[in-house]
């Protein structure tokens, strides 16, 4: 009887010790993919934070450049693709010159430029691997822009 015992309890055992194991290897194996996923969901985040400056600097350049507006400016940095849209709620643009589509509008007032950003990082690496973050940024420029 006390060797059947004996038996039952390396065998309970046994499987404690194998099942706490693959507990261990699979969560070592987890933690170096969430590290790294929330890294580049980081870095998306910040590029994302800076696009919002960069979506203003083009403006700026494009007005000193005599255009009136932007369509939308793409560019690559690194391992992200970033997309600035911009839109006009009062106007339309078209060839960097503005058409008018609300006559009665007061554009002193109601002067507003709606940006649209978009990161993608990792692009083409597959289904989970890829971050996409979009964002929306209201910009209202001043009198004289």
């Amino acid at each position: 009887m006390k060797k059947g015992f004996l038996l039952f309890v390396c065998i309970i055992t046994l499987i404690f010790v194998s099942f706490f194991t693959l507990f261990a290897v699979n969560k070592s194996a987890y933690i170096p993919k969430h590290i790294k996923n929330v890294f580049l969901y980081t870095q998306a985040k910040i590029l994302s934070e800076n696009s919002k400056e960069l979506a203003k600097y083009f403006l700026y350049e494009a007005k000193s450049q005599g255009k009136q507006c932007i369509d939308k400016v793409k560019f690559k940095y690194e391992n992200a693709q970033i997309l600035i849209q911009y839109l006009y709620p009062l106007r339309e643009c078209i060839n960097f010159s503005f058409t008018d589509t609300n006559k009665d509008a007061n554009l002193s007032k109601d002067n507003i430029i709606i940006s649209n950003i978009s990161v993608l990082l990792n692009e083409g690496s597959g289904v989970n691997e890829e971050i996409f973050i979009n964002e929306n940024v209201f910009l209202y420029p001043d009198d004289n822009f």
